[in-house]
């Protein structure tokens, strides 16, 4: 009876440990748009699944215009940010836990720029 039950026990530990490797670890996924947006049209997708199509105006005196949370799966993604349709930014990156994207433009320059913190950003 005690073969039987720790057999039975080991099987079943085996099958969850298997489940498990099957199945990729999900973590929290922040992208917040930060600073020098001034009712900018802006499309943000991860791995070419849109998370953010809208307009958007930078806050001052927090340095923020918009914060999406989502979900994201353990491994290499890509990050593509569209603003007005016309400036294009595309990075790789790879999560392996709790992951922060700022996204930050320079009008005058036509550039943006990606900030990767394992850390919410604050704004006072």
């Amino acid at each position: 009876m005690k073969k039987t039950i720790l057999f039975t026990s080991l099987v079943l530990l085996l099958f969850a440990a298997c489940r498990k490797a099957n199945n990729p670890t999900v973590y929290d996924l922040g992208v917040d748009v930060q600073v020098t947006f001034d009712k900018d049209n802006v499309q943000v997708a991860i791995d070419n699944q849109p998370l953010l199509n809208t307009q958007v105006t930078t806050n001052e005196l927090l340095g923020l215009a918009t914060s999406i949370s989502t979900v994201n799966t353990e491994g290499k993604h890509t990050i593509k940010v569209v603003v007005n349709g016309t400036v294009v930014k595309t990075e790789n990156f790879t999560q392996s836990g709790e992951l922060y994207v700022g996204i930050n433009y320079n009008k005058t320059a036509g550039d943006i720029s990606f900030k990767f913190s394992p850390h919410r950003f604050i704004y006072d």
